[in-house]
């Protein structure tokens, strides 16, 4: 019984234990997951019903899509139609821009074509009158009267002409035309000065003078300052020549320091004219030289030769007019061209225009010079090329021709050139009177169509 009862009592504490410490903590764990479970029960329900809300959502994307791809469908066979007929539109009309346009492309081309064809059977047949003319022309005969029937021409111009001012008719305006008033009338001053001081020198004397006018004005090239005072100082000419006459009285001929102080007292329009006036009237002793001596005219024709020689050498005129280069190697070049085939006053003038040239054109130089030969004598210079020799009656039948037409003297200076082919080409000044056969021929071939 005792034991029972223990048992009992130790069951009791058991269960009193269990009811007191076990029991809350299990019931509560059993509330809780009952709740857990009600609440997943809950979620359950509430995404089933977000799993039907969706798919019903779903379905109704899926109608929707079917319905704008449909629409899509329709749009796109509708822009298709619209874009096949803008394009079929587009394409005739391209059809017919590229008709037209091939329509008008070929006849241009037809009708270049046929200018070509004008222009070639044009050029052929200006040939063929070339080659006719040529063949014409290789008889001397022939050739005589072509230049017969140039001068004939040109004598038909000859009546009622009026004189060209453009070409001038004495020395005293030769070289000058590029100067401004001033200082052209400054020049012809100088000249005057030494025509009216020079006339008792005889050949010898002058071209003594020219040999030391070319060393004062060579001085004066090396010495800027001093030109600058000969130049500039307008307002007291005697003390300028007084200045002249004190460097060079004693040393270099009267005639020169008369020549240089007359120049230095005239007015310039600037100090580049006092040096050109100075060459020049260095030439112009030279030539007075050659009329005292009798060889004026040789003179004048060998000065047109060796221009004509510098016309047809552009290399040697550059090396000539290059004044970087000394001047006793410029000389020796022109000496070992021509020293011995000129005369004595020739030499002169060239030497003195070679070691005096400071930029110019040496063939232009040389050119005034003939002019200014040919001048000196009452003339003006006739520049005539010819395929053949002029005969003496041509040349002197020529000569009255252009004095009639230029109402002076002329001179004939004449050129053998094959390439004219016949007639006559003649340069009197800047005017051209081109009469011969080959600029006729190329007149002709650009007045052809093209």
């Amino acid at each position: 019984m005792d034991v029972f009862i223990g048992q009992l009592v130790g069951f009791a504490v058991i269960v009193a234990v269990f009811i007191k410490w076990v029991l809350p903590p299990l019931r509560k764990a059993v509330l809780a997951q009952k709740d857990a479970i009600s609440q997943q029960m809950v979620d359950s329900d509430e995404a089933k019903a977000r799993a039907q809300d969706a798919q019903a959502a779903h379905d109704r994307a899926i109608e929707r899509a079917k319905t704008e791809a449909q629409e899509l469908h329709d749009g796109a066979l509708d822009d298709a139609r619209s874009i096949e007929q803008d394009l079929t539109t587009l394409a005739d009309s391209e059809v017919r821009r590229i008709s037209e346009h091939g329509k008008s492309q070929a006849e241009l081309a037809r009708t270049g074509l046929v200018r070509q064809l004008r222009a070639e059977l044009g050029l052929s047949a200006v040939d063929g009158a070339g080659e006719i003319v040529r063949k014409h022309l290789s008889s001397a005969d022939n050739q005589k009267a072509a230049i017969d029937r140039a001068i004939g021409e040109l004598d038909g111009m000859s009546s009622g002409g009026q004189p060209d001012s453009a070409v001038p008719a004495s020395s005293d305006l030769i070289g000058l035309h590029s100067m401004h008033a001033t200082s052209r009338d400054a020049a012809r001053a100088v000249g005057a000065e030494f025509e009216s001081a020079g006339g008792a020198l005889d050949g010898r004397s002058l071209t003594a003078a020219s040999e030391d006018l070319a060393s004062v004005i060579r001085f004066l090239l090396d010495n800027p300052v001093l030109r600058k005072r000969l130049t500039e100082d307008e307002d007291n000419p005697a003390a300028k020549k007084q200045l002249v006459h004190n460097l060079f009285d004693g040393k270099v001929a009267p005639i020169v320091v008369d020549t240089v102080a007359s120049a230095a007292a005239q007015r310039w329009s600037q100090s580049t004219d006092f040096l050109a006036a100075l060459r020049r009237q260095n030439a112009v002793l030279v030539l007075a030289a050659a009329e005292r001596d009798g060889t004026l005219e040789e003179t004048e024709d060998e000065l047109f030769r060796v221009g004509r020689l510098l016309d047809g050498s552009p290399e040697l005129a550059s090396l000539l007019a290059d004044f970087q280069r000394p001047v006793q190697g410029r000389i020796d070049l022109l000496r070992s061209l021509i020293g011995e085939q000129v005369g004595e006053h020739t030499w002169y003038l060239l030497s003195h225009t070679v070691a005096l040239l400071h930029g110019q054109p040496s063939e232009a130089a040389v050119a005034r010079l003939a002019e200014l030969a040919a001048a000196r004598r009452g003339e003006t210079v006739a520049h005539v090329m010819s395929a053949v020799e002029l005969t003496e009656s041509q040349r002197t039948r020529l000569a009255a021709v252009l004095g009639n037409i230029y109402h002076r003297t002329i001179s004939v200076q004449t050129e053998v050139d094959e390439s004219i082919i016949g007639g006559l080409r003649i340069g009197v000044g800047d005017e051209v009177i081109e009469a011969d056969i080959a600029t006729r021929l190329a007149k002709a071939a650009e007045t052809l169509p093209r």
